[in-house]
């Protein structure tokens, strides 16, 4: 929330609030409500007590005499604070005031009265009520009070992007619009006047953890006096949201909403020591914040000490012990930089989100402190009574220096579409604050508080959004560098969405993470990729399979009655990589079905098997020209032992499939049962038969041959297949099992598996001598083989 005028002081343009908020609006800084400061204010006016008489039978309210510059009024009144000689705001009979409340005539006790002494809450200015809102002794009586306070303002309220910390401050947005009008921002100016003796003397800095907070400044001001604040600092944090507190509190939460650095001031005399030291907190230590809850902390939490305990959180919230009263006379002042990520860390651990956190884990300019504290200083000096100490205290071990970033005029223009020239383009980058030199390409240097710019296309943007989108051209075809043909990957992946949807799949999308305990039941043994800082302990895991989370959505629709399910799901797993903090990510593909087929006309709902997820990957393998494809017993932890198989392409490993084992199923709440396949895409595209070839229908006719075997129950059939493949050569055109058969009419212990096999040579017809040759070898070959008995009837 920041105030118009106070936008128009900081930027000299006249345009209206509307016109303001659209063209913020239209370059990313988005407006989202514009509210009238005043609006509870139409016929409210300055008005004197000069006198107060009781209320005959009530003793909590009086009579009050109000001077209205002229005219008088007697005015009902029961708040604890009025008192002859205030001047005060009078709601006249008609006023519209906060909480739908209008101003009638009533009477009390007998007693007319037709206007009302009002609250901050019932002005629309605060949410105080605990007595009425006191007006400055200069206060003219009789005039409008939006004009006496100059209230006749409007709010405007921005809804801010993460990466946009600069935006949390009223320079920051002023800069904005500096940039869109043409004109530079008019911070400020003032002069600090310091005394001889030297803080540096007085005060000493530290920073034990410079990673978690890379500077540290601090300045001394002295012989302060405590007191309100005058109205124009109070009207500033009142229209920004902010409650006034006292005059240093205020200073320090003003010149946070003005430059967007928060600050923080320390009662000297209680601050325990002469010296500054910065660590992170101890396991278990306690710490007491400003407002009065204990904390035991932990190592998250980066702690602002005085050598020996801590006297705040750094960049969250400061410390019950050396807060400011009404008592204080020496100020230790602080202004620093705090890493975002370690600020996220320790107020989530604090469950604690304030005004100085929110700009910190937006990343705050390291290289701003100097102008934020001075200012500060300079307020307290003016406004307290202060004396600032000579010189900043300044612990800046590392320094952050601006980056510099090239820009190419002719890739922004092509990026764009525009073209734009490049003097337009260095008046907008100038506008911004970022120092330009060359013309092309242009060497830019981005100021500290853009983090957010890290490379050419950030800059680029920076030029469309002041340039305006609206002022880049409609393209009517597709051009330029933005236009990205698909890769192999994606273009796999859309095929794959065309042929299982067609297949009667639905496609799920998760989010990745699991509980590590869900992830060990899946996967055994399998590395893990934990994160640090979970949202949730339900997720603290990223997957290293797809059938963790496919089994939870599974699980989450039979909860809620979908029983029948046909699923596929294209997405990564999570891997631990080369060292701390690193991982790898792969492609995946799982397909499950449970429950039944859908009932149509031309066919009855049947329960869905093994065969419905081995026939979805055999249409993908036909599609894909994957030759090689098989499918091997091996025994997978999340499958039934007896179906439980490895899919391979030439003999390198591409995944599993089988059905998911009871054990498994009864972890995710499943009463029924579930067929899987996970498959790992990257070695699957390397199988991919790219180069499609075709040829030409058959001349010769088939000789095709069926045989039947009868061979041990441990002889697998694909063994049987292989060998037929071997025996035959390319006269095999194709071989298939048709039928397998265990029942009274074989032995036990043996199982019978009918193979047919379909004969053709290019070259000529087969007689029947040939193929019967051809069988009597195979067949010698697999008794000796497998020990197998042909079957002839």
């Amino acid at each position: 929330m920041i105030s118009y005028k106070w936008l128009k002081e900081l930027t000299g343009l006249d345009w209206s609030p509307q016109e303001m908020a659209e063209r913020l609006t239209l370059c990313g800084t988005a407006c989202e409500y514009i509210d009238k400061a005043d609006r509870y204010m139409d016929r409210v006016v300055v008005g004197k007590v000069t006198a107060l008489k009781p209320v005959e039978g009530a003793a909590k309210i009086q009579l009050a005499t109000v001077d209205l510059g002229g005219d008088g009024m007697d005015v009902i009144c029961g708040a604890p604070n009025v008192a002859v000689g205030q001047k005060v705001p009078v709601a006249l009979e008609g006023a519209k005031l906060a909480g739908d409340m209008v101003i009638k005539k009533v009477k009390i006790r007998g007693v007319e009265s037709a206007a009302m002494i009002c609250s901050e809450r019932e002005l629309g200015i605060s949410d105080d009520h605990s007595g009425i809102m006191v007006l400055e002794a200069d206060a003219v009586l009789g005039t409008p009070l939006a004009e006496q306070l100059q209230y006749d303002d409007y709010i405007l309220t921005f809804e801010l992007t993460p990466n946009r910390g600069d935006s949390m401050s009223a320079i920051g947005v002023a800069r904005d619009l500096a940039a869109l009008g043409g004109t530079e921002v008019r911070r400020p100016s003032f002069e600090l006047k310091e005394v001889s003796a030297k803080a540096s003397d007085s005060i000493k800095v530290s920073i034990d953890d410079p990673e978690g907070c890379p500077r540290y400044a601090a300045r001394l001001i002295r012989n302060v006096k405590i007191g309100p604040s005058p109205w124009w600092l109070k009207r500033k944090l009142l229209t920004s949201g902010v409650r006034p507190i006292s005059n240093v509190v205020d200073i320090t939460n003003l010149v946070m909403l003005e430059t967007g650095h928060p600050l923080h001031a320390f009662d000297l005399d209680r601050f325990g020591s002469r010296e500054v030291v910065v660590r992170r907190a101890a396991d278990g230590e306690e710490f007491v914040t400003l407002d009065g809850e204990r904390h035991e902390l932990v190592p998250d939490v980066l702690l602002i000490t005085n050598g020996k305990v801590g006297v705040a959180a750094g960049g969250i919230m400061g410390g019950l012990d050396s807060e400011i009263e009404d008592t204080t006379t020496d100020i230790l002042l602080e202004a620093a930089y705090f890493d975002p990520a370690v600020i996220r860390k320790g107020r989530k651990h604090l469950g604690l989100v304030t005004e100085s956190s929110s700009r910190f884990e937006r990343g705050a300019d390291p290289n701003g402190i100097p102008y934020a504290i001075d200012r500060a200083a300079h307020l307290m000096q003016e406004l307290c009574g202060g004396e600032v100490l000579k010189g900043i205290v300044d612990c800046y071990p590392g320094a952050i220096e601006p980056k510099e970033i090239t820009l190419r005029p002719s890739r922004c223009n092509s990026v764009l579409g525009t073209s734009i020239a490049v003097s337009r383009m260095k008046e907008i980058l100038q506008g911004l604050e970022f120092t330009v030199t060359g013309d092309d390409p242009m060497k830019v240097t981005v100021p500290t508080f853009r983090p957010d710019i890290e490379r050419e296309i950030d800059l680029i943007e920076e030029v469309a959004r002041i340039e305006g989108y609206d002022n880049i051209p409609d393209a009517v075809a597709n051009i330029g560098p933005l236009y990205t043909p698909l890769g192999r990957l994606d273009r796999f992946k859309a095929d794959a969405r065309h042929i299982l949807t067609g297949s009667g799949f639905d496609e799920i999308v998760n989010h990745g993470l699991v509980h590590q305990n869900q992830s060990s039941l899946v996967n055994p043994g399998q590395p893990q990729v934990k994160l640090t800082n979970p949202a949730s302990e339900e997720l603290n895991t990223m997957r290293n399979s797809l059938v963790t989370t496919t089994l939870n959505v599974i699980s989450h629709n039979l909860a809620h009655r979908n029983l029948d399910l046909c699923l596929f799901e294209l997405g990564k797993v999570y891997f631990p990589g080369g060292g701390p903090g690193q991982w790898v990510e792969k492609e995946r593909l799982v397909l499950a079905v449970t429950g039944h087929s859908p009932h149509t006309w031309r066919s009855r709902p049947r329960p869905y098997d093994f065969y419905d997820v081995s026939g979805a990957v055999d249409h993908l393998a036909r599609h894909f020209n994957w030759s090689g494809l098989t499918y091997r017993p091996h025994r997978f932890s999340a499958f039934e032992g007896d179906l439980s198989f490895q899919m391979t392409v030439d003999n390198i490993e591409m995944g599993f499939l089988g059905k998911v084992s009871a054990k498994i199923s009864e972890a995710f709440e499943i009463k029924q049962p579930v067929y899987l396949a996970e498959v790992e895409l990257e070695p699957l595209l390397a199988a991919e038969e790219v180069r499609k070839e075709y040829r030409p229908l058959p001349v010769y006719p088939a000789a095709p041959r069926d045989l039947a075997l009868v061979v041990d129950q441990s002889v697998k059939a694909g063994d049987l297949v292989e060998v037929v493949k071997e025996s035959a050569g390319d006269l095999a055109e194709s071989v298939e099992i048709f039928d397998l058969y265990t029942g009274k009419q074989i032995d036990k212990g043996k199982k019978s598996i009918a193979i047919s096999i379909n004969y053709r040579s290019d070259e000529g017809s087969l007689s029947s001598e040939q193929v019967d040759q051809m069988q009597k070898a195979l067949v010698s070959r697999l008794k000796k083989n497998f020990n197998a008995q042909i079957r002839d009837k």
